[in-house]
Parts: C-alpha cells; structure tokens; sequence
C-alpha cells in the first residue's frame, strides 16, 4: 500500500467522482431491454472497473476487480469504500474536501 500525500489523495478522489458519476448515468441502461443499449452499458460498466482498478489496484485484490466486474451494484459499493476510504485519509490529515 502506498503512502499518497494531500495532492495525491484529492487527485484520487476526483478520479472516484469521475467512475461514480459515469456508473450512475449508466446504471438505466444495464436494465435496458435494448440488446445494443445494455451491450454498450456492459462494455462502459467493464471500462469503469478497470478504470476504478487503476485508481484502487494498490488498496484492493484483483478478485474485487473481478467480482465488480460481475456485479454492478458491488462495484458501486467499492466506490463508496474507496472514496471513504480516502476522505477519511484527508480528514486525519486535517485537509478539507
């Protein structure tokens, strides 16, 4: 696990932003009855856990990845963690979001 100074951590947190709100526009189309919306929702679902993996490969397992890959909600809890995870980092640093 790698120490992140302040910069680092906001820059963290801002990349979580980014993956949650892309995951929220996409949440509808993964119940899409439209085989090409729900197809393009799973290979946009797919490239924000890589993302998301990117940001987090350091603080979780790869069978996290995997299993965010698999489902979707899971993926948006380890959002959640991640982005908690991080704020409490700022926090103790006595940094404010």
């Amino acid at each position: 696990m790698h120490k992140l100074d302040s910069f680092q951590q906001i820059k963290k947190i801002e990349a979580l932003n980014q993956i949650k709100q892309s995951a929220a526009f996409i949440k509808q189309s993964l119940r899409s009855d439209d085989p090409k919306e729900f197809e393009a929702a799973r290979y946009a679902h797919k490239d924000l856990v890589d993302r998301f993996y990117s940001e987090t490969a350091d603080y979780m397992p790869l069978s996290q990845h995997k299993a965010a890959e698999r489902d979707f909600e899971y993926f948006l809890r380890l959002i959640d963690l991640a982005l908690a995870y991080f704020a409490d980092g700022m926090e103790a640093k006595g940094q404010v979001q």
